[in-house]
Parts: structure tokens; C-alpha cells; sequence
């Protein structure tokens, strides 16, 4: 079966996440792309060679030529064009974070319940391979019992101006919402349960947007934590990393986001001494296509449904509360 995909957006997002991956993984085909003005959706179909464009999100969505949808415009708008899509009949593979706040991610997992649809959200890292050796190594027991489980994802201020739409409050703007929300799953991940947040601290160079956030976490097991993201990080560099400490040892993965693009490597140290694993460099994106296009024709289970990044939306609402913040609003 060919799942013929359209896209909701003409997206920056959307040329890693969907138009590179594409060629390459078979039964995919790229219908359409939507914009909100027709000329941009037409120039979008012009450059990524699709070969309908349309000028509104809901004439794709109600188009008889496409069978799934690709969400890529930013998170405050994700809850209509979802649920939209889900109620159309349509497989909705959903950027990441699932939506602005908890409580719009559970009208969506709502309706991916109703809707007899694939709801995957667009957690790219985790259809990695990178993903399982990380996996395989916390379940060997090498690093016994665990202790602490921490996660960064940092990027040097600068990177993203302030006319950026991560600095709209009013669309879900904010660090932990564009950034900290990897962390927030690559420590899910690890522990294999959802934490509570203890505390948090934010820095807000605009009013109500984090330009970063660090959070304090305890899970029931006692087992606790950190996480931290942050657009207007020191230096020059990307950090992105999840370290795992236990009573035997310590796991480091670099680069969990994205081993593709360099950096990526996973060092397991004990008594026994350091080991040091290579990883797969190929796209985590081109792994997340292929899930989908699996979970759409196949059936396959998939990790990252509507009701997991209904927990991982709470745990950033609760971030931002934790460190004084609102979360951030609907858009209505």
C-alpha cells in the first residue's frame, strides 16, 4: 500500500523531517502541501516536486488523494488541525511536542481513541537505532541498580533570533516546549516511568518565554534527576546528551537527537572499565517515515502515540508551573 502523504505546512521542519527522508522510503508519496496563502504552497510544491498545492490546512485535509497528514506548523495550532485530520479520516504524524499545553495533547489523544488512524508524534530520535543500543545497555544490569538519570539539550545563544516564532508565547514559544521536551523523553525513556518534578528555574529574556529551564526530578522508585534545555546557552557549541549514573557505573549517549549529524556516541564506564560504542549515522527521520508508513499499512506498534505525549506535555506543564511559569495557553 502506498500512503499518500500530504503536508500541513509548508515548514522549515518539513524539508528534514518529511521531503529529504521521502525518496528513499518505498510506499511513501508526497501529494500535497498546504499553506495558508496559495502562492507559498505553490512554491513549496514547486521546489520539493509535489504536485498539488493548496492555499488552506482543511482543503488538504479534506482531500480525496490523501490518506495522512504531516503536522508541521507550530504547536499552538496542532490540537484543530489534528483533530481535524483524525475526524477526516486521516493518519496524522504530528510534530513534536503534540501540542501546547496537556490538556490540548488529551483533546487529540481523545480523538486518535474515536478515529480508526495512525497518531504517531514526530519524536524522530526514538525509531533510531541509536535508540536500542541505548536501551540494550540499561537492560544488560551493567549499570546495577539506578541512581540518576539526567538529560540536556542546549543551543549557543544566537542561534535562534528573537524574531523567531520559539519566542511567541501566544504559539507555543519556549525552550523547554521546542528543546526541553527531548529531554523530558529521553529520561522517560531510561527510567522507563514518568518522573514528578521537584523544582525548576527558568530564564525568560522574553516576558513568559523560557530561554531556558532546569528541572529538579524524582521518580517513585527514588531514583532522581534533571533536565535542562536552553536557547541562549554560553558558547559555541550544541549540547545534547543523556547520562544515566547507577551504583555500578555510568552510561553517556551523545547526540541522542540526532546521531546524523556528528557527535554521537555511547560510552558505558564500570569497574570493569570504559566501553565505547560507535552509532549508526543514518537519519533518524528517514527510521521515523519508515515506522509510519509500517504502523499505517502494517499495523506495527510505534512508541511515540498520542497518550505517551500526553504524558510528556504534563511533564512540561509541570515544569513551567515548578519554575513559576504558565504553561503555554490555547490557541482558540
Amino acid at each position: 500500500m502506498t500512503v499518500r502523504l500530504g503536508l500541513v505546512a509548508a515548514s522549515r521542519i518539513a524539508r528534514n523531517a518529511i521531503i529529504a527522508p521521502a525518496p528513499d522510503v518505498d510506499g511513501v508519496e508526497l501529494a500535497a502541501v498546504a499553506a495558508r496563502d496559495l502562492d507559498r504552497a505553490r512554491a513549496a510544491a514547486d521546489e520539493w516536486g509535489i504536485a498539488q498545492a493548496y492555499g488552506s490546512y482543511g482543503e488538504l485535509i479534506a482531500a480525496d488523494d490523501v490518506d495522512a497528514v504531516y503536522i508541521g506548523t507550530p504547536a499552538a495550532m496542532h490540537r484543530e488541525w489534528a483533530i481535524a485530520a483524525i475526524e477526516a479520516g486521516k493518519h496524522v504524524l504530528c510534530e513534536k511536542p503534540l501540542a501546547s499545553n496537556a490538556d490540548d495533547a488529551r483533546c487529540i489523544a481523545d480523538a486518535a481513541r474515536r478515529g480508526d488512524v495512525v497518531v504517531m508524534e514526530a519524536f524522530h530520535w526514538r525509531y533510531h537505532p541509536y535508540a536500542d543500543q541505548i536501551r540494550g545497555v540499561l537492560d544488560s544490569g551493567a549499570l546495577g541498580r539506578i541512581d540518576r538519570i539526567e538529560a540536556v539539550f542546549d543551543i549557543p545563544d544566537g542561534r535562534i533570533g528573537r524574531d523567531d516564532i520559539r519566542w511567541d508565547l501566544s504559539i507555543g514559544g519556549g525552550s523547554t516546549m521546542d528543546l526541553g521536551c527531548y529531554p523530558i523523553q529521553w529520561v522517560r525513556f531510561a527510567a522507563a516511568a514518568d518522573p514528578d518534578v521537584v523544582s525548576a528555574v527558568a530564564e525568560c529574556p522574553v516576558e513568559g518565554v523560557d530561554g531556558s529551564l532546569t528541572a529538579e526530578l524524582l521518580w517513585p522508585s527514588g531514583v532522581t534527576g534533571s533536565i535542562g534545555s536552553s536557547m541562549i546557552a554560553p558558547g559555541d557549541e550544541v549540547v545534547a546528551f543523556l547520562k544515566v549514573t547507577g551504583e555500578r557505573g555510568t552510561m553517556l549517549a551523545t547526540n541522542p537527537l540526532a546521531p546524523q549529524n556528528g557527535g554521537a556516541l555511547l560510552t558505558v564506564e564500570t569497574e570493569a572499565g570504559t566501553e565505547t560504542h560507535e552509532v549508526d549515522r543514518s537519519a533518524t527521520y528517514h527510521h521515523q517515515l519508515v515506522a509510519f508508513h509500517d504502523a499505517v499499512t502494517d499495523g506495527i506498534d510505534f512508541p511515540t502515540t498520542a497518550d505517551d505525549g500526553v504524558r510528556n506535555m504534563e511533564i512540561v506543564d509541570a515544569c513551567y508551573r515548578a519554575a513559576g511559569l504558565d504553561p503555554r495557553p490555547a490557541l482558540d
